[in-house]
């Protein structure tokens, strides 16, 4: 009876989280849509709009998951869904800080958000738990890795943070280069390939936007899509060089 509840729980959860974001650009709330109040923030860490559209699969594989618990539901899927529910509680808290421009105060559940996700992402990573039901987490803490950045960013900038007195662009290339750690990181440790396919989604979106603005964001961009790029063929080789010498022994 309580496992029924906790799954009826996270479906109406992460149904509510949907819901909010979808009415937050239907409305819109406080009468601007999410990307405007983006566009607003002269950084050089946002990507082109087409980019956003990774919501929609976002959410799409969260019901995904909401559902599929219905049917599979293990001893993992109770531990993490806690985390599961408060992650849908911070997205929905951040939409609300965001749209009343409240930024600085929008990177609080920003970060809970990205700390629920990777605690879910730990707890989740290891041979006995289903990789369908683990792919919602590993593209929903692939974005939100991008979006914690590009948000502790603008809240800088918005605060007249200096940055060490370095360029915008200067700057922007140092934040392409942490995500790009980020992914190479995780597909070494972790053998992940979901997770440097978003931030590779997210680098490209920042190519595509600045390509007639800033070498200096466009070349490193370029290094980061090939980096990750590299990173991520090797390890996809190494895998399956080790599986075919385990078959052969």
């Amino acid at each position: 009876m309580k496992n029924r509840i906790l799954k009826i729980v996270i479906f109406i959860s992460v149904l509510i989280t949907i819901l909010v974001n979808a009415l937050a650009n239907i409305l819109p709330i406080n009468g601007y849509n999410t990307g405007e109040i983006s566009d607003d923030i002269s950084i050089y860490f946002v990507p082109a709009g087409y980019v956003f559209a990774i919501w929609g699969l976002i959410y799409l594989a969260l019901m995904f998951y909401a559902v599929y618990t219905f049917f599979d539901y293990d001893k993992k899927d109770k531990e993490i869904a806690p985390y599961v529910i408060v992650a849908g509680l911070a997205n929905i808290s951040w939409i609300f800080l965001w749209h009343y421009k409240l930024i600085s105060f929008s990177v609080i559940p920003m970060l809970i958000l990205l700390g629920t996700l990777l605690i879910i992402y730990l707890k989740t990573s290891n041979n006995h738990y289903s990789p369908l039901k683990r792919i919602p987490f590993q593209i929903y803490l692939g974005w939100i890795s991008v979006a914690s950045i590009a948000n502790i960013a603008g809240a800088l900038y918005l605060s007249n943070w200096t940055a060490f007195n370095l360029k915008p662009e200067l700057w922007s290339a140092i934040m392409i280069g942490v995500a790009t750690i980020l992914g190479i990181l995780m597909t070494n440790g972790k053998k992940d390939f979901i997770y440097p396919l978003v931030l590779i989604w997210a680098v490209v979106g920042i190519f595509v936007r600045f390509y007639e603005t800033s070498d200096l964001v466009v070349g490193a961009s370029t290094v980061s899509v090939l980096a990750l790029l590299g990173n991520y063929i090797s390890n996809i080789y190494n895998c399956r060089y080790r599986k075919e010498e385990k078959e052969t022994k």
